[in-house]
């Protein structure tokens, strides 16, 4: 489409005079998981955009402000404020509808873009960048609509197989616009000083302790009190520790489970279900692996470099990083304590070869 929206408001060079394009990134997907999954691509188009970094476009939902944060490849995180929350239905919504498209459009063209990036393939956040007159727009190109307001390709195929098509997509627009030659495994910064002030939050747990990830944004992932109980009473008389890790939202589930160990073995249980995203991300990261629901803290202790165990049932696979482990079946009821315990003793004889 060619008419007001493609004349480049921006000059070709920035004050310093780096030619390289002033860049806005998108990832569309509400969850914690997705933008971590992105990080990879972020960071790698930041080399090739102006001062080394990018802009992000993404949800509140997916808390993209507190985690990005301590990237030194970013410059700013902006909001797209559009999606009704599921817990808060009354909450205005700062970009709800086409008023909401027209006010986010307005916020991007104050700032000058040169280039943007939508890792999507929804076709409102392109008429969104057409309207805010950024010069290059690309996006993932599935249908004639979106295409209709985008103007640089190669465009892509959608992902159709057993794997989690956001990863993968992900990965095909990356490559196909020359950021990568290929998947990059998915890792989050996080600063030494916060491992350390986690490290003091941990330290009344046994030396060896596991993260049990026990949010869940559906139902149908929950893996259920009992079983987390029966799993940390069983770690704890193996004389190791069980941190339960989750928001605010999982305060009384994490202590139910508390209660439900017997007492004698609770001084090896704590929960951290307050604090900040990264803190949290911090102490995923001093554990001996990260256990729980198909959820943001698994993905986040993955992208820490430790070792996650998904009890993820029948839904896709998450298979784009070998520090992930799936345990599959029909439901994520017909996955047992026993079943978890097993790879646990196969992650612990792999670590000891």
């Amino acid at each position: 489409m060619t008419d007001s929206g493609d004349t480049p408001d921006a000059k070709p060079t920035g004050p310093s005079g780096d030619p390289r394009p002033k860049t806005v990134v998108l990832q569309q997907y509400a969850g914690i998981g997705d933008l971590i999954w992105h990080i990879p691509y972020f960071r790698e188009i930041a080399r090739q955009s102006r001062g080394g970094k990018v802009s992000v476009i993404s949800q509140p939902s997916s808390l993209a402000r507190e985690i990005l944060s301590v990237e030194p490849w970013l410059d700013e995180v902006i909001y797209y404020d559009h999606r009704r929350r599921k817990n808060d239905r009354a909450t205005k919504r700062k970009h709800g509808g086409l008023s909401g498209m027209w006010k986010m459009a307005h916020e991007l063209r104050e700032r000058h873009f040169d280039r943007a990036m939508l890792f999507t393939h929804r076709p409102n956040r392109a008429i969104i960048a057409w309207l805010a007159r950024i010069p290059r727009r690309t996006a993932y190109g599935f249908g004639w609509l979106q295409r209709l307001f985008l103007n640089e390709g190669p465009y892509i195929k959608p992902y159709k197989g057993p794997s989690l098509e956001v990863y993968k997509n992900a990965t095909a627009f990356a490559v196909a616009h020359g950021v990568c030659d290929g998947p990059i495994v998915p890792r989050m910064t996080i600063p030494n000083e916060l491992v350390e002030k986690a490290r003091e939050v941990v330290a009344r747990l046994p030396r060896t302790f596991y993260a049990f990830s026990i949010g869940t944004s559906e139902p149908d992932k929950q893996w259920g009190l009992d079983n987390f109980a029966a799993l940390a009473t069983e770690i704890a008389r193996r004389g190791q520790g069980v941190l339960l890790s989750g928001g605010p939202n999982e305060d009384a589930f994490a202590r139910a489970i508390i209660e439900a160990v017997p007492e004698t073995l609770r001084g090896n249980i704590m929960q951290l279900t307050h604090a900040p995203i990264l803190e949290s991300a911090a102490a995923l990261s001093l554990a001996r692996a990260c256990i729980g629901n198909d959820t943001g803290a698994v993905n986040m202790a993955a992208a820490c470099g430790r070792p996650a165990i998904v009890v993820l049932g029948a839904r896709k696979r998450i298979d784009h990083d070998p520090l992930v482990r799936m345990l599959t079946a029909p439901t994520v009821a017909d996955i047992s304590v026993a079943d978890v315990l097993a790879q646990m003793e196969k992650l612990e004889s792999e670590q000891t070869k």
